[in-house]
């Protein structure tokens, strides 16, 4: 049952590290960032906002595959999801609130299931 846990977290660390990897890419380079320059002016948020949250998001999708620094990657990911939880839902934005929730929720299974002892199991194996 560890072994199937620990494959389930390691997935589930590859895939969030993809998606948050790419989505803040997208904030830093190419066409999308002027959309989410606009977006994040918009929203109200100060200018080059949106700079700081694709570096986290790039940082903590990195840091989720290292697992000694799983939860704390997983727990960053999770305080960004609220937060763009609460700009679509302050905005009107219905449609948007649903990935934020989907990938904070993983975020947080990753974090569960890295539990204080992970690190040392990893370690041992």
């Amino acid at each position: 049952m560890k072994n199937l846990s620990r494959m389930v977290n390691w997935i589930l660390s590859i895939l969030l590290a993809f998606v948050f990897v790419a989505v803040g890419t997208s904030k830093l380079v190419g066409p999308s960032s002027m959309h989410w320059a606009q977006r994040f002016q918009r929203w109200g948020y100060p200018t080059g906002s949106y700079y700081v949250i694709g570096i986290l998001e790039i940082v903590a999708g990195i840091a989720i595959l290292i697992p000694r620094w799983r939860r704390m990657a997983a727990a960053t990911l999770m305080i960004i999801m609220v937060g763009a939880l609460c700009t679509h839902a302050l905005h009107g934005e219905w449609a948007r609130v649903i990935p934020p929730v989907l990938l904070g929720s993983l975020a947080f299974a990753s974090a569960h299931w890295s539990g204080p002892g992970q690190s040392e199991v990893s370690r041992k194996n």
